[in-house]
């Protein structure tokens, strides 16, 4: 079997072809993405695809899985699914805990309107845990990225950054379910702001993931 990384590519984001036309840019970050007067901020981060330890799929997911062997969600049940295990570093860069995200899809994951349900648990040792909640949306990925890379063979390079999350609070960020250890009390709200800079043929993401907590 071959190691986690070896899944999600053993180069990096230079070492791509890339045609000049494969660029696009594009920015959608929310005036809620930012905390209001008294907020405190604690954010997380995971480097795609050098974070990445496992990722399966339904197979409806146009995103490489793996590491090699794992177990894909075959059952009709559980075609419409994504389950992701990554590490988690600080703003400084180093890696503090891991995460799991887990993803559940009412339709086209592709599509250019959709949003879904998705559940992270924020592991950090020697810290505790979090529980978080959102309703995810993918901002466009699909119709502008996804589709046009798989449709013309060639890989994509540029710079999309977007805020995924639209709820399920009013604001329109997600919730902070609940924690464990130094979080057991935690209250706030928080999003997701995902800057992809580029996607391959075969489904491999490059780019960098926050998770900012708004902490009451």
């Amino acid at each position: 079997m071959q190691t986690a990384k070896s899944w999600v590519v053993a180069v990096g984001l230079a070492a791509l072809v890339l045609p000049v036309g494969a660029i696009a840019q594009a920015n959608n970050i929310p005036a809620y993405s930012q905390p209001a007067p008294g907020e405190k901020v604690l954010s997380f981060f995971g480097i795609l695809p050098d974070h990445g330890v496992a990722l399966t799929t339904g197979g409806k997911m146009p995103l490489r899985t793996g590491p090699e062997g794992i177990a894909l969600f075959t059952e009709p049940a559980l075609n419409n699914t994504l389950a992701l295990i990554m590490k988690l570093a600080d703003e400084n860069g180093n890696v503090v805990g891991f995460a799991s995200e887990l993803e559940i899809f009412p339709g086209d994951p592709a599509a250019a309107e959709i949003s879904w349900d998705t559940a992270w648990t924020l592991s950090i040792p020697g810290r505790g845990m979090i529980f978080l909640h959102q309703i995810e949306h993918s901002g466009g990925l699909g119709p502008n990225i996804v589709d046009p890379t798989m449709k013309s063979g060639k890989n994509w390079v540029g710079d999309w950054t977007v805020t995924t999350t639209v709820g399920p609070l009013p604001s329109g960020r997600g919730r902070i379910v609940g924690g464990s250890g130094e979080f057991a009390n935690i209250k706030g709200s928080f999003v997701e702001i995902d800057r992809l800079t580029g996607f391959t043929v075969d489904g491999v993401m490059f780019g960098k993931l926050e998770i900012r907590l708004f902490l009451e």
